[in-house]
């Protein structure tokens, strides 16, 4: 790895706040973190692929990779791997709880819908406890 590549990957490493917690979804994710009893634990978002093109998602996961762009936001380590971190910089994880019964869960909101239209893909995605979500 040359000293630039070290620079480069310090500077992805080391970024500022990309992405919004709403204080409901630190909350929950604090919560969250707290019941799984591991202090490894960080939030990761994501995109992946859909029928309708691409998604958000996110995991609790404790393995970073080099080229993740992390941050800390109120002790809570985020991360987005670097395909992800185009559609996701500048994104807003909230916590939405439905008064009625329906479906509560986290919900991220991109201002960089355009990327995803460009591929097929909408510019929200949510989690709301499945298979690995939180």
């Amino acid at each position: 790895m040359s000293k630039q590549d070290t620079i480069e990957n310090a500077a992805i490493n080391n970024s500022n706040e990309f992405v919004t917690l709403s204080q409901t979804a630190k909350d929950m994710l604090v919560n969250t973190i707290t019941q799984q009893d591991r202090d490894d634990l960080f939030l990761r978002l994501y995109v992946q692929g859909a029928s309708g093109g691409i998604s958000f998602g996110m995991a609790l996961d404790s393995r970073k990779s080099d080229d993740d762009h992390t941050c800390t936001i109120d002790n809570i380590d985020v991360a987005i791997d670097r395909i992800s971190y185009p559609y996701l910089e500048g994104a807003t994880v909230d916590y939405v709880e439905d008064q009625e019964g329906g479906k509560s869960g986290f919900q991220i909101s991109s201002p960089n819908a355009d990327l995803l239209a460009s591929s097929g893909g909408a510019g929200c995605g949510s989690c709301t406890g499945g298979a690995g979500c939180c």
